[in-house]
């Protein structure tokens, strides 16, 4: 229960990066919103790895470059599954751009757990 819980705090913390720097993509720099959403979610991830290898699941294995690539194929399948959500919610059920991007953080994570706790970090 523990590690959920720190997994939590890592998630809250990327949940803050991912949309502070979509914001900033978006609507600061006016770049095209699935492409901010696409850049802030790498960057939110990839900051995550980190902490959840050194804090979270404390993974530190000789393995480092074999336990990368595991989480690199976990980001990309939940960048998938963030992009249909946020597309599906924001343009077919039109809702606001971040209230889908809510609701796609909230589905991903549950994929995200599972999937470093059983195959990234096991």
């Amino acid at each position: 229960m523990f590690v959920f819980f720190k997994f939590c705090i890592s998630g809250l913390t990327g949940v803050l990066i991912n949309f502070s720097s979509t914001y900033l993509f978006k609507d600061i720099l006016c770049w095209n919103k699935y492409l901010s959403n696409s850049l802030a979610l790498f960057i939110a991830l990839l900051i995550n790895y980190f902490m959840n290898r050194a804090w979270t699941f404390e993974a530190y294995s000789d393995y480092f470059l074999i336990q990368l690539l595991k989480f690199s194929i976990i980001i990309f399948i939940s960048m998938f599954f963030n992009h249909v959500i946020v597309y599906f919610c924001h343009r077919k059920l039109n809702l606001d751009f971040y209230l889908s991007k809510i609701f796609a953080v909230f589905l991903v994570f549950f994929w995200n757990y599972f999937m470093h706790l059983n195959f990234t970090f096991q």
